[in-house]
């Protein structure tokens, strides 16, 4: 019964039915029975604010309420399904969060190369062999993956994927040597 929020099937019908007649005891019964676990739960868990957290087991609760009332939910283990609901919901609300901030003294707009960044390139990209420059146009700029450019000259996956590392390693330390000399001058 702990895992049905301590009612028992014949009684969590009576109630279900007491909630579509407007009856509030189901619903004051998941609240003070496992409101504050299932904020502690998420907290403890996913390292949650216990802001959002609550959040999350409020809607939650709401969702559960609105289930019931639709018959989606059935007697058994109703305190691992609100939990796990209340799980997703903090997940998405999070996910949903990360997705529209933008990072303090950052600006929403798309950075752009200055002058001498550009001049750094155009000095290093020359140095670097054909063969890198080819692969690192189809993957950066022809948006090709890496199976398709491996595909494409006979080469496995994972060699294309090491190559272009080292073909990255060689630009990165052309463009600080050229960086350098440039920041002397």
């Amino acid at each position: 019964m702990k895992n049905n929020f301590g009612l028992s099937e014949k009684e969590f019908e009576q109630l279900r039915l007491q909630l579509k007649s407007d009856d509030l005891l189901l619903f004051e019964k998941i609240f003070l029975s496992h409101f504050k676990d299932c904020i502690a739960y998420i907290e403890k868990n996913y390292r949650a604010s216990y802001e959002d957290a609550y959040d999350a087991t409020m809607d939650t609760l709401l969702d559960f309420r609105r289930r019931i009332l639709l018959d989606k939910i059935k007697y058994g283990n109703l305190r691992y399904l609100f939990t796990k609901m209340a799980t997703q919901v903090y997940l998405k609300n999070m996910s949903a969060k990360k997705s529209t901030m933008t990072p303090v003294g950052m600006k929403a707009s798309i950075i752009t190369p200055d002058e001498m960044d550009i001049s750094v390139l155009d000095q290093s990209w020359p140095e670097l062999s054909r063969e890198c420059q080819d692969l690192l146009k189809l993957h950066f700029y022809g948006k090709a993956k890496l199976a398709e450019i491996a595909d494409e000259v006979g080469k496995s996956a994972s060699s294309i994927r090491k190559q272009k590392e080292r073909c990255l390693g060689k630009l990165k330390n052309l463009f600080a040597k050229h960086s350098k000399a440039y920041q002397d001058v």
